[in-house]
């Protein structure tokens, strides 16, 4: 078990995103990129091929909970994800959503890439995410695939940064 997979004095059992954070559960394609305070994988929802989930390692029911160092991470592991994905997919746009009002609530947010032309009948913003939500969900293989696709991107990016900043 490494730094990262630690157990959190911050968790709940019954709680979905806690019980990946630990290990007890997977998303096809497994953790695609994490930090000491966030992770990303898939998300096992409806949202679309290539949606992506960021949530707290710790349980944080709501954002102004996060720790200094959760919010201070956060924008920097939003922006390398985002980037990452329009790498990976060919992304025209990426959404973060939140929308944490199912308990047992936790801080996460989704990341939605957007293509363009009319592979979703050209639908955009709130529209799109009805279409999406109204579609089933993708394929364990093809969630697994991407994963892997925005991963490969992900590391990239992070040794570009480390190379630049030595």
């Amino acid at each position: 078990m490494d730094k990262f997979h630690a157990t959190t004095p911050h968790s709940m059992p019954d709680c979905l995103a806690c019980q990946i954070v630990r290990g007890e559960r997977t998303t096809p394609g497994g953790i695609i990129a994490e930090n000491a305070w966030w992770l990303a994988d898939h998300c096992i929802g409806n949202h679309g091929a290539g949606a992506i989930v960021v949530k707290t390692r710790a349980h944080r029911e709501n954002f102004w909970e996060l720790s200094p160092n959760e919010a201070a991470s956060l924008g920097p592991f939003l922006q390398q994800m985002t980037q990452a994905m329009q790498i990976a997919l060919g992304a025209e746009r990426i959404y973060i959503n939140s929308w944490v009002d199912q308990p047992p609530y936790h801080v996460h947010f989704v990341l939605q890439p957007r293509f363009a032309g009319n592979a979703e009948l050209g639908l955009q913003g709130l529209e799109l995410q009805i279409f999406r939500s109204l579609q089933t969900q993708p394929d364990q293989q093809t969630m697994a695939d991407i994963a892997d696709k925005v991963r490969t991107a992900y590391e990239a990016i992070v040794q570009q940064r480390h190379l630049s900043h030595h």
